[in-house]
């Protein structure tokens, strides 16, 4: 079933970096003026301390930082606080902190979980009333059978998987609403009825991205071709394209996340 009207955070989303210094020491308040600024530019949405924010580097305390300056830098604005990348028990805490700080849904990638359904029911417990995403990226994380998804009580789902026909049938299938972090699959999810995107490449070229899901075909090319470009060597390649258009730093704690 495609998307309803009522949706958590439509539109074009970013998928917000972490930006540090040069020693590794994390940069709250300046990636927190790097969501003021890209959300200026056009971002619908802004997703904090996923994976292009590089998770894997942060604490939990990090991350709940993160959203409590994000919060502050941008009150009006949708913000999903991500809480994957853990076991089930330390990712449910998490969550509730993130709910606390602000985050007004909770996205998890699951990574090394055998029970998906007990997995995202303790995050849901955790959450409340807020809204919880899945999160399927299988080059990375646990992959998401869209034949569960209906059954896990989530809210919603980011499928960065790049899979067109994965993607179509979510849209058309589900209970639930469905965003794309795949910039090059922006059109397929908006003429499906899909209710937004959340990519990194929306860190560069916010007004892009805003663009592209607002049906503009030059603009889906010019994000595509950006995002082709950025992947490699993830995150190293975005963060130098972030660094380039906005006057931020670029360094990260890694050089990529298989470390």
């Amino acid at each position: 079933m495609a998307s309803g009207s009522t949706m958590i955070a439509p539109g074009a989303g970013v998928a917000l970096v972490s930006l540090f210094d040069v020693d590794g020491t994390l940069l709250i308040d300046q990636t927190a003026e790097l969501a003021r600024t890209l959300c200026d530019e056009g971002a619908a949405s802004v997703l904090v301390a996923g994976t292009a924010g590089e998770f894997w580097s942060l604490s939990d305390d990090e991350r709940v930082a993160l959203v409590v300056s994000v919060r502050l830098a941008i009150p009006n604005v949708p913000i999903f606080g991500h809480a994957g990348g853990v076991g089930a028990e330390r990712a449910a805490q998490l969550t509730k902190r993130l709910v606390d700080a602000g985050a007004n849904a909770i996205l998890a990638l699951p990574v090394g979980i055998d029970d998906l359904f007990a997995y995202y029911g303790a995050l849901i417990d955790a959450a409340a009333d807020t809204p919880v995403l899945a999160y399927h990226l299988p080059r990375r994380g646990t992959p998401i059978p869209v034949e569960d998804l209906n059954d896990m009580g989530v809210s919603a789902i980011k499928d960065s998987s790049g899979d067109g026909m994965r993607l179509a049938q979510e849209i058309l299938s589900l209970d639930f609403e469905t965003y794309t972090g795949a910039p090059p699959l922006l059109g397929v999810a908006r003429q499906f009825g899909g209710a937004g995107s959340i990519t990194g490449v929306a860190n560069v070229r916010p007004e892009w991205s805003a663009l592209a899901w607002a049906g503009d075909e030059d603009a889906l090319v010019n994000v595509s071709k950006l995002h082709i470009k950025t992947s490699q060597t993830f995150p190293v390649e975005l963060k130098r394209a972030v660094a380039a258009r906005w006057g931020v730093p670029h360094f990260s704690r890694a050089d990529d996340w298989k470390t």
